[in-house]
């Protein structure tokens, strides 16, 4: 089994009637994992992903039988840096899993976990994954004991005890009627009544979201959430927001998103978004909001009851309310899957390899930064050096680094590391700078005279070259060369010109131009 490693968009967007052919013949595939929405979330996270793509063999036309979407999260601390493989989705799909072909399952499952396994992580976490035992044992058999940790965690809210690895679910008949009939009795007559009393024309009416009026619903709709669960999401909730606006925005214009809204007259009181596969002819209930003020007819019941019929009437054939076992949801006639979240991680704590994956190059680069900057240099140095082990002439970590070991005092560490990243950036002046700034902090003084002469060439008009040669003319006792530079420099004293203006004859003085890239 051959493994490319997909990492850009364009290389994605090529395999979308591959995607889309394994999708249609995997049972276990969701709209998590369908290309539509998934194209579109990688589009716009942030941080590295890649998608490892099975194939039986090499050839360049042979077709994929596999996709598994995974991210590279990597993180500095303890002066360490670890690195976290996670479920592409994550942290805005319910789902998460593998995309395959069910004969090809017992080889390209191995051949994915081997692949993850010559990668350089210390944290493997499959969070809510849904995928059948049988796929899951394949996955699991590949990370034995004696390497590695496994552990199981559980989804259950401290709060009010919601276990959000239980996902309720409701297969919908071919009719409106026949569904109904698999209700309760209770239920049945309740939603016949709500949804007649909409019906009517009167006080209460649902709208659907088209081209032109999503956004206000759309708004509405995260207006009513945000408001909800902001006393317990807290600062993550302005983050929520976004994300879930976004997502839904996106879907929405790929034709995946179904939003209705329930109104009393002109005031919007409540707003439900489900996200619609029509490959697998499933409805998916992503997110709900009502007005807290509301004092009427259940607005949440309505809007299931209504999306439902919907779904029906347009050949769907599952109705998913997706992560958390509600109470509520199962008077919708669900049965309930469960899914994963299991975390596995090396014995020692430490990156496979004991080093970062080239793709978390920028992420730990701009960690370092930030942690260089906010004075936690153990830390920092960690991330510039863990960089220069897998790319020994980055020339932002060989920069960083040399001026970080320059304020500890360690110049001649920091001077092999200008002299590489001279090499590498020849052209950039502020390298040559540095290299003569560390030679000189040594007392090489006859070397730094070179390197600051060689800024002057680059940077004639900046007076740093001009200063640090000067020092180091007068440490090596060539007094003489710095006053003839210095009165080259200066040039002969400004003449007095007259220049006619409107206001009038005005003195002025014309002084050469300075030139500081002068002989020495």
């Amino acid at each position: 089994m051959h493994i490319d490693i997909i990492e850009t968009l364009p290389s994605l967007a090529r395999l979308q009637d591959n995607w889309n052919a394994v999708y249609d013949a995997d049972p276990e595939a969701q709209i998590f994992l369908s290309w539509k929405w998934l194209g579109g979330w990688l589009a716009h996270i942030e941080g590295p992903w890649f998608i490892l793509a099975a194939r039986a063999s090499d050839a360049a036309d042979a077709p994929y039988a596999a996709f598994f979407p995974l991210r590279l999260q990597t993180t500095i601390e303890n002066a360490d840096v670890r690195s976290e493989i996670r479920m592409a989705g994550n942290f805005s799909a319910d789902y998460t899993g593998i995309v395959c072909t069910p004969e090809t399952e017992h080889t390209v499952i191995p051949a994915f976990a081997r692949c993850i396994k010559q990668m350089n992580w210390a944290r493997l976490n499959l969070e809510n994954v849904r995928m059948s035992e049988r796929r899951f044992r394949l996955l699991m058999a590949c990370f034995p004991k004696a390497g590695f940790q496994m552990t199981e965690v559980d989804r259950i809210a401290k709060i009010d005890g919601i276990d959000n690895s239980l996902c309720p679910y409701a297969a919908l008949p071919a009719d409106w009627n026949s569904y109904l009939e698999s209700l309760s009795t209770n239920t049945r007559q309740k939603i016949r009544r709500l949804l007649k009393m909409v019906n009517a024309g009167g006080e209460y009416r649902i709208t659907v979201a088209t081209p032109e009026t999503f956004a206000q619903d759309l708004k509405s709709l995260l207006r009513f959430w945000e408001i909800k669960w902001r006393p317990r999401k807290g600062t993550m909730t302005d983050s929520l927001v976004r994300s879930n606006g976004n997502m839904l925005t996106r879907s929405f214009q790929s034709g995946l998103v179904f939003l209705p809204t329930f109104w009393q007259g002109d005031r919007p009181v409540a707003a439900l978004a489900t996200l619609v596969d029509p490959r697998k002819r499933t409805f998916s209930f992503y997110m709900a909001g009502r007005d807290e003020t509301f004092d009427g007819p259940p607005p949440g019941m309505i809007l299931h009851a209504f999306s439902i019929r919907h779904a029906i009437e347009n050949g769907f054939a599952e109705y998913d309310f997706l992560r958390g076992n509600e109470p509520y949801k199962y008077s919708f006639h669900c049965t309930e899957r469960k899914i994963r979240c299991t975390v596995v991680e090396t014995r020692n704590g430490r990156n496979l390899g004991n080093r970062i994956d080239l793709r978390s190059i920028p992420d730990v680069l701009e960690q370092a930064t930030d942690l260089h900057k906010k004075g936690q240099t153990a830390d920092a140095e960690c991330g510039y050096r863990r960089i220069l082990e897998v790319q020994p002439r980055h020339a932002d970590a060989l920069h960083r680094l040399g001026q970080l070991l320059t304020a500890k005092g360690d110049l001649a560490s920091a001077k092999k590391l200008f002299r590489t990243l001279t090499t590498v950036r020849p052209e950039a002046a502020k390298a040559w700078l540095c290299l003569g700034q560390a030679c000189e902090g040594l007392g090489q003084h006859q070397e730094a005279l070179y390197h600051y002469l060689e800024f002057m060439r680059l940077q004639p008009n900046l007076p740093d070259g001009f200063v640090g040669t000067a020092r180091c003319l007068v440490k090596l006792g060539r007094i003489a060369e710095v006053s003839a530079a210095l009165l080259a420099t200066i040039g002969p004293a400004p003449r007095p010109a007259v220049r006619i203006g409107r206001d009038g004859p005005a003195i002025a003085h014309d002084r050469p131009a300075q030139d500081a890239s002068v002989a020495l």
